[in-house]
């Protein structure tokens, strides 16, 4: 373990073990990486019910909303940056059929389309219904303040438009066009092995959710669901920041793609990312995802985090977004020192 890495871990480490010790997970997979040195620690259980199971090596994890930085984010500025579809160019240039012809991409990328709207039995409905429902009966709500609002649809609807562009599903398009290119092939995908899986939620009628992805929107819409339904190890996330800093090179985008994402786009976010600051001012890109992932990294100096957890086994805890928040901040105080900002 390098300097870098020392001076992060003692302190991150023990926040990490106490979210574990305080029952918020049952176990955690974590990587804090810099440049091409990385370090990975596991501990805990990957189930507390029926039984007790230790996690193990190299098992997948359902991504949930880091799907939208890991799939539909890089596929977005693919077409971008081949011509196909413009920041400021409204969604329905592209899906004519939807409700509010003033939104644009950089809206929905940012989550400050102030979209809104009650659609009844969401949860019941088929996928064609779901889609068309989300579609043609949302609209603007003007009482949304200037900053953003995080909702999944946003970034249903650009997957929609992807896949008009492209003429393919948008997981079929996240698979080829980000999980091979960065290199990933053997570590994400959208039909892990159960028996490989980290289980998410249980009951005593259904069992364990292994290998099926937990949100309900995506488990409907299948590999037409743009915002969750990516299964990902550790190992991939690690070599996700390392393509995404610059630490290896892919082949679609341009090197330099994640220093163009370190700028408010709208709202406090980045196309897709959320923007953290440190304390000596550098800009990191962040996500996170409902079942209890996130990730964190800083082009400029080739650091980064990966976190893996299970918010919602076996049931969610309600101090788990406190512990993930103070996490985040801890590891961006380490991190960014006066020697990585020089």
């Amino acid at each position: 373990m390098n300097q870098n890495l020392q001076r992060i871990y003692s302190e991150f480490d023990k926040k990490a073990h106490h979210m574990v010790s305080a029952g918020v997970t049952p176990g955690v997979t974590y990587a804090l990486i810099d440049g091409k040195d990385v370090f990975t620690k596991r501990f805990g259980d990957e189930q507390a019910v029926p039984t007790h199971e230790r996690l193990r090596p190299h098992q997948f994890w359902d991504m949930a909303s880091l799907t939208k930085v890991l799939g539909t984010t890089p596929v977005f500025l693919e077409a971008l940056n081949a011509g196909k579809l413009a920041l400021d160019e409204p969604l329905v240039d592209v899906l004519p059929e939807f409700s509010e012809p003033s939104v644009t991409f950089q809206q929905l990328m940012t989550h400050t389309s102030k979209l809104d709207g009650y659609i009844p039995h969401r949860n019941a409905l088929p996928a064609d219904q779901l889609k068309h429902a989300l579609i043609t009966q949302l609209h603007i709500n003007p009482k949304q303040g200037p900053g953003y609002v995080y909702r999944d649809v946003n970034f249903l609807l650009v997957g929609w438009a992807l896949e008009r562009i492209y003429g393919a599903s948008i997981q079929s398009l996240m698979t080829k066009m980000a999980i091979d290119p960065f290199g990933m092939r053997d570590e994400a995908t959208f039909h892990p092995d159960p028996a490989q899986t980290v289980p998410t939620t249980y009951t005593a009628e259904a069992g364990l959710r292994r290998g099926l992805v937990h949100d309900p929107k995506a488990a409907v819409l299948g590999e037409h669901a743009a915002s969750a339904g990516m299964f990902a190890t550790l190992a991939g996330l690690v070599r996700y920041v390392q393509v995404a800093n610059g630490t290896y090179a892919q082949s679609v985008l341009p090197a330099n793609w994640t220093r163009d994402l370190q700028h408010d786009f709208g709202g406090g976010r980045s196309l897709g990312f959320k923007l953290e600051y440190g304390p000596f001012g550098r800009t990191w890109l962040t996500h996170t995802g409902y079942t209890g992932g996130f990730l964190g990294f800083n082009p400029e100096t080739q650091q980064g985090m990966v976190f893996l957890s299970s918010r919602c086994h076996p049931h969610v805890h309600p101090e788990f977004l406190d512990l993930r928040s103070d996490l985040i901040q801890t590891y961006l105080n380490l991190a960014d020192t006066h020697e990585s900002a020089e």
